[in-house]
């Protein structure tokens, strides 16, 4: 009898273990397909369900700053969450400091005074200061509130009643398969302003068959030792 619940008891061990082994092997899965998708901008497409992290990061490459939160005052909150709650602030802060914040239809463009800047921007620095708590080696967050601070100070030192009018932030819009603006593999290239498309040369590899038909090199003259 005790032989028969012995080899039931492992029975049902082995099948929880089993279960719990092939739950994590889907979820693995589940991640790598998120992580493909985003990297690919096929932020619709994403499982937000997948944990707090994947839905963050969506909500932020899709421009929905106001929608990313996290617990700031829990010691064990993800830090990529935090860190991207700081990165949303900061979007924000550029969209009001340029007065292209929402606004109701027809409204005109408020920009907003130093002091109000300067306030929202120290709301910046908390978010990116609980972030680091949570993760202090995180270089990303550690680059970015520098970053914040030095803005922070050069908008304090602005004149008093001068508008501010920092740098546009540009509109994450699709034109096709790519969108137009910074996405997560950072800013769009392009030719520089002054140069013209006719003087750029592109330079393929051949192909082999191309290579094999080339005749061979002729072996250039000998050098002569300078000194």
């Amino acid at each position: 009898m005790r032989t028969g619940m012995l080899r039931l008891a492992i029975a049902i061990a082995l099948a929880v273990g089993a279960w719990f082994s092939w739950s994590e092997a889907q979820r693995a899965e589940r991640m790598g397909v998120a992580t493909l998708q985003i990297a690919t901008l096929r932020h619709s497409e994403v499982d937000r369900e997948l944990d707090p992290g994947t839905a963050a990061t969506v909500d932020y490459w899709l421009g929905r700053y106001g929608g990313i939160t996290a617990d700031t005052n829990n010691a064990e909150a993800d830090a990529h969450v935090l860190r991207t709650v700081a990165n949303a602030a900061f979007r924000q802060a550029q969209l009001a400091m340029t007065g292209a914040g929402s606004r109701e239809p027809g409204a005109g463009s408020r920009e907003p005074g130093a002091g109000a800047a300067v306030q929202q921007l120290d709301g910046v620095l908390q978010a990116y200061t609980s972030a680091l708590k949570a993760s202090p080696r995180d270089v990303e967050a550690a680059y970015n509130y520098e970053f914040v601070a030095r803005l922070r100070d050069q908008v304090a030192r602005a004149p008093q009643g001068k508008p501010l009018k920092p740098a546009a932030v540009p509109v994450v819009a699709m034109t096709g398969d790519l969108p137009t603006g910074p996405t997560i593999h950072g800013r769009p290239g392009a030719p520089p302003p002054e140069a013209r498309m006719e003087d750029l040369q592109m330079l393929a590899p051949m192909e082999y068959g191309d290579r094999e038909a080339q005749p061979e090199a002729t072996p250039g003259g000998k050098r002569e030792r300078k000194g």
